[in-house]
């Protein structure tokens, strides 16, 4: 919830910079409204509530944004990744806002509303660079604000956002550091620290004899998380998957021209077009053609002796009663205005507004239709081979017997763990992209023979584990070089820490690193002077990090940049930073950080005062997660 609150608190519209944000959610609009006016509530927060209708065109908003930059991503992406939950915490976070705007009694005056309107680009006419109305009407429509209260409802959100801002940019937009924080700020990150290391290479151990089979047997036993070897399986494997049978397929041309034409009638390749109009009842064809001319000559209906007409909004040519009514109104475009004779008599038609999408050509179609058709065609043969292979099956016979009747291919995998790798790690590279057969496969018990199961995209496999080697601790001999490698990097790293033990016990004595080194032959004293973020050579990130924790001239030890070399150090100068004039970047950035500090309060604070409800059944209805006939 937090960051839902943080984003709200980071809001260009916090900054006052309202119309941005407006201009930059249009791009996101365009989602019909299915359940507006239905009185749910997804959340109740105090006594604020955000309904389904809110949470669905929200959410829509969100993947038509994401898809604008991602063309493939999809709603099984979005569930996987949280979408729908984010939206769900950041309508948390504004009514929560909400809620404590109207506990203090803060209100938007219509006057607010309106000026803020009026000041959208978006709603502007482009000629004359002022608010235009039907401008205004016409944004909201194309952005999925429909019916007849489509301003009554943007305005209604318009005002909850102002109202927001209120509290908002009361509680964070003021925040400012103090000029100490950013001097403090500088002198810790540009601060640096001259660091003398004692280095004690592996080298100063010498030879290690070869462990014995006891020494390394009980090693091995003392240490088994490293040397236990995992269960491991041996097991046959019958997979079908559609792509295996693209090569077979065969499609003819015309079944591409008749799938082509069928999305071009169905509007799958586009939205379909769209009119709103108005029409008025005329006596006759010479009235008509009157109303016609008037209308032109720019007189309103009731000058022209019309009368009130009867509109129709953003409607397809089916929903149109009247063929010849529809079959004029898609002839024309926005403007136009013509008399039809229709089924009931003659009619005044003026088209208010004409969308008619761009339909990609069948040449342009052709790859996708061919995927497509290739993808079913390939389905179906694979499909017919699995119905031979367990036509076969059911006559008794195992699964190389049934494969080779029915040409499907049987895959034989040697012993492999549970994590689809060998025992020495190296991955089965064909089952990578299917974990299920993995798990599948060490669910299953030895010598049975499973039934079809789904896998990755309309594919099928079936699987018998042939053999099992349980989960073990290996002999010696099985594993020697590998233990005894083991081993000696663990005895000469123990021998390392005895020594730097004693040097780091001289140096806290007294003694200085130069005649600890003098002592070592084979080790050897480096300096440098880093910053916290800096390495170079054998001084590592921990032993710059480790420079940092400590006092000057306190010894510390380390691991130098070769992890086999242990370090003794001291901080032998601490360097701060010049005084410097103000930084006004720096102090921006620590009030941006303060501003977060407020929000997490500000969080803390809300969801104390407020208790939050949320319906999932709800929420999942306005996600698409579950239909609206399957609500109790």
């Amino acid at each position: 919830m937090l960051s839902a609150i943080r984003a709200l608190a980071r809001s260009p519209i916090v900054g006052g910079f309202i119309i941005v944000l407006l201009i930059a959610a249009f791009a996101l609009f365009g989602v019909n409204d299915i359940f507006r006016g239905a009185g749910t509530a997804a959340v109740v927060v105090g006594g604020e509530r955000v309904g389904v209708a809110d949470l669905q065109r929200t959410y829509e908003r969100q993947i038509t944004n994401i898809q604008a930059q991602n063309p493939r991503f999809t709603r099984e992406q979005a569930d996987e990744l949280g979408i729908g939950e984010q939206v769900v915490q950041f309508l948390t976070a504004q009514a929560a806002v909400e809620a404590k705007a109207r506990e203090l009694g803060l209100a938007v005056s219509n006057q607010q509303v309106l000026d803020a309107i009026s000041e959208i680009e978006a709603f502007r006419n482009p000629f004359s660079g002022q608010f235009d109305q039907e401008t205004y009407l016409t944004v909201l429509r194309n952005n999925g604000y429909s019916g007849p209260r489509a301003g009554q409802v943007f305005e209604a959100e318009l005002r909850d956002e102002l109202l927001r801002i209120q509290v908002l940019s009361a509680i964070v937009g003021g925040v400012q550091a103090p000029t100490v924080f950013s001097s403090s700020r500088r002198s810790f990150e540009e601060e640096r620290r001259s660091i003398s290391a004692l280095l004690l290479p592996a080298s100063l151990v010498g030879e290690i004899a070869a462990p014995s089979d006891e020494v390394l047997e009980s090693f091995i036993a003392e240490n088994s998380q490293i040397f236990q070897q995992p269960e491991q399986r041996q097991f046959t494997l019958v997979r079908l998957n559609p792509i295996d049978y693209i090569r077979d397929v065969d499609i003819p041309e015309q079944d591409l021209r008749d799938l082509y034409q069928f999305q071009v009638d169905t509007g799958a390749l586009a939205d379909p077009a769209t009119r709103s109009l108005t029409q008025w009842i005329a006596a006759d064809e010479a009235e008509a053609n009157a109303g016609v001319a008037a209308l032109q000559a720019g007189q309103n209906p009731i000058e022209a002796g019309l009368g009130d007409g009867v509109s129709l909004t953003d409607v397809q040519a089916f929903e149109i009663p009247d063929v010849a009514i529809s079959d004029a109104a898609f002839a024309a475009q926005s403007g136009d205005v013509f008399a039809v004779e229709g089924r009931l008599g003659w009619r005044v038609v003026q088209v208010d507004a004409a969308i008619d999408p761009v339909v990609p050509t069948f040449e342009m179609q052709r790859p996708a239709l061919l995927e497509e058709l290739s993808g079913a065609q390939a389905e179906e043969l694979m499909a017919d081979a699995l119905s031979r292979f367990e036509d076969a099956r059911s006559q008794g016979l195992d699964f190389e017997a049934a494969g080779a009747l029915a040409g499907v291919p049987i895959e034989r995998f040697d012993f492999m763990t549970a994590r689809g790798t060998t025992v020495e790690g190296i991955p089965a590279a064909t089952l990578q992209s299917a974990p299920e057969i993995v798990t599948a496969v060490f669910a299953a018990p030895q010598g049975f023979e499973t039934d079809p199961e789904l896998f990755g995209t309309n594919g099928y496999f079936m699987i018998r584990v042939d053999e099992i080697t349980e989960e073990r601790l290996p002999a010696v001999g099985e594993i020697r070089e590998f233990a005894e490698s083991v081993w000696r990097t663990r005895t000469i790293d123990d021998q390392l820490q005895s020594l730097l033990d004693q040097a780091l016990t001289r140096i806290q004595g007294g003694e200085s690193l130069n005649e600890v080194a003098a002592s070592l032959p084979g080790s050897v004293v480096e300096a440098a002077i880093l910053g916290r973020e800096e390495t170079t050579g054998p001084f590592s990130r921990q032993v710059v990090q480790s420079a940092f924790a400590q006092d000057l001239n306190m010894a510390f030890e380390a691991r130098a940049s070769d992890p086999t070399t242990r370090v003794v150090a001291v901080v032998t100068d601490i360097i701060t930073p010049p005084q410097q004039a103000f930084d006004p970047l720096q102090q921006a950035a620590l009030s941006d950080e303060l501003g977060n500090d407020l929000t997490i309060a500000l969080e803390s604070a809300l969801f104390a005062s407020y208790e939050v409800y949320q319906n999932q059944e709800l929420i999942d209805l306005a996600l698409g997660r579950i239909e609206p006939n399957t609500l109790p």
